[in-house]
């Protein structure tokens, strides 16, 4: 008896924890925004994403991993080669 109740108050804790870290990264994203667009609108910049301004932020966050994916992929065939 004594360890279910341990259990489900282990239990209750993570989601109470799960819960409360999902609202305050909400609540980040949603304050911090246009600083988050500006840093990715960088990086795209530094990477060649063409026209950045067109994308989502999670849109340009992909295009972004793609390019750097693939330029770590081109300097990989150039040292086999």
């Amino acid at each position: 008896m004594h360890f279910d109740a341990t259990v489900v108050t282990a239990l209750v804790t993570l989601i109470v924890l799960a819960i409360a870290t999902a609202v305050l990264v909400i609540r980040y994203k949603r304050t911090h925004q246009a600083e988050i667009r500006q840093a990715l609108i960088a990086k795209a910049r530094k990477r060649g994403v063409a026209s950045p301004e067109d994308l989502s932020n999670h849109d340009l966050a992909l295009q972004i991993r793609a390019a750097k994916r693939q330029r770590k992929q081109d300097g990989q065939d150039l040292k086999t080669a």
